[in-house]
């Protein structure tokens, strides 16, 4: 686990190093702070960042002198925030282009959890500066059983084979590891031993074969959905009878147990829920303004019959219509009982649009029970935590990597005002709101040809 942190300070090291020598420095003037330190916001105050780190925090003061050269931004009646983290995305929108979303929305940091060759290049290029997008951090691809749930995972038999990869994935670089669904016991026990050998940490499914509790007691680092959660009330992969309904008085013994163990949980409420509108109304999600940023092949593939939930049938959508309103009773249980999540979107599987369903991710969580400063938590300081990368990033704060957000309004007030961006601050570099617009622009014209 050690070695694995050190990788991932180096990296962040690189990239603010890449940018101390490309960006001016700048001055966010007047401007509300919430640092997420604690809930708080710290009203007119002066920000100075150089060389990609936050240097100042300061009461405003009109006419005050800044280095030579510094780029100064208005703030008033504005607020300033850390950079969101999405914990859960997959790359399927095609080229390097559909990593743009993520800035354009404020999100500054993303972990890709089906890797390959293509994202590790994609991390190395963002880091030295050649390449714009999030800070990128990448899984290996995905191990499972044989035969797998997917033809683009790792199929392995068994420990001997599960290992193997697992060492494969760490001797090429990748930050973590995704055990998946249908690995055999045997292969699963084979991919958590190998994990703690090779020090890198594991991030993914429940296997059907272990169950969560087995997850939990493995010492699996993070569960990759709440879905993955449901099969501790409701086993789907065992063919109940689709109106089985869950007990909700397992979700407190529940969250004491992945409390005690210290397994961390991302959330991915809006996928969950974008899946059922799929289901029931894809006419509908496919006429939707926001699909202007999806790829053209990718709508293509979902109007001629590409979508995977457009045709489930009517025992799996009632057998949805009861999880996922329990998944969201499921969060509020992890929060009592003070559960490690971070926010995740899935995003790229359909139809979860990159850098948007992240706020669709914070609004899902305050609708589950947290505060928006609580679901601000699992989107910016939690995720830092979690990369252990909490001393560097995270929180606004004096010598710290300044990957920012300006909202227009308090978020603290109404998390919908997260949405409101006004510029983004990313690798040292500010993107105010005319270029984020052009940005946009552009990234539509691409879809639409690509």
């Amino acid at each position: 686990m050690f070695q694995t942190f050190t990788v991932l300070l180096a990296t962040l090291s690189l990239m603010v190093a890449s940018s101390s020598a490309q960006n001016p420095a700048v001055v966010f003037t007047n401007v509300n702070v919430v640092t997420m330190e604690r809930e708080e916001i710290l009203a007119h105050r002066d920000v100075l960042v150089e060389g990609g780190v936050v240097r100042r925090l300061e009461r405003h003061r009109a006419k005050k002198r800044w280095p030579t050269g510094t780029v100064p931004v208005e703030g008033s009646g504005r607020y300033l925030l850390p950079g969101f983290s999405d914990m859960h995305i997959h790359t399927e929108f095609g080229d390097q282009e559909q990593l743009k979303l993520y800035i354009v929305n404020g999100v500054t940091t993303v972990l890709d959890l089906n890797g390959s060759v293509t994202a590790l290049e994609w991390r190395r290029k963002i880091a030295s500066g050649e390449m714009l997008g999030p800070r990128f951090y990448t899984s290996g691809q995905i191990v499972d059983g044989d035969p797998p749930t997917n033809n683009t995972h790792v199929a392995v038999r068994d420990r001997a084979e599960a290992e193997k990869a697992v060492e494969e994935q760490a001797r090429q670089g990748y930050d973590f590891v995704k055990p998946y669904s249908a690995l055999s016991r045997d292969a699963y026990e084979g991919v958590v031993d190998a994990a703690r050998r090779n020090h890198i940490r594991l991030v993914g499914h429940v296997p059907w074969s272990v169950g969560v509790q087995g997850t939990i007691d493995a010492g699996q680092d993070a569960i990759a959905h709440v879905e993955e959660l449901y099969r501790y009330f409701v086993d789907r992969h065992k063919k109940p009878p689709p109106d089985t309904q869950p007990d909700p008085a397992k979700i407190g013994p529940l969250a004491r147990e992945l409390k005690a163990h210290h397994t961390w949980v991302i959330t991915t409420l809006s996928a969950n829920t974008d899946i059922l509108r799929q289901a029931t109304a894809l006419a509908e999600v496919l006429a939707s303004s926001e699909m202007k940023f999806v790829p053209k092949f990718y709508l293509d593939d979902c109007r001629t019959g590409g979508d995977p939930y457009a045709n489930r049938g009517k025992d799996w959508i009632l057998q949805n219509q009861i999880m996922v309103p329990f998944l969201f009773k499921i969060v509020a249980g992890l929060r009592v009982a003070g559960v490690p999540m971070m926010a995740g979107t899935d995003a790229t599987n359909p139809i979860q649009i990159p850098g948007m369903s992240f706020h669709d991710e914070l609004a899902a969580l305050v609708e589950a029970g947290l505060s928006p400063y609580e679901a601000l938590v699992t989107g910016t300081t939690n995720p830092q935590v979690f990369l252990g990368e909490s001393k560097e990033t995270g929180t606004v704060t004096p010598g710290k990597v300044a990957d920012l957000v300006m909202v227009e309004g308090n978020p603290l007030a109404d998390i919908a005002n997260t949405r409101a961006i006004a510029g983004v601050m990313v690798h040292g570099k500010w993107f105010d709101h005319s270029q984020l617009e052009t940005m946009k622009a552009e990234l539509i014209a691409h879809f639409a040809r690509e």
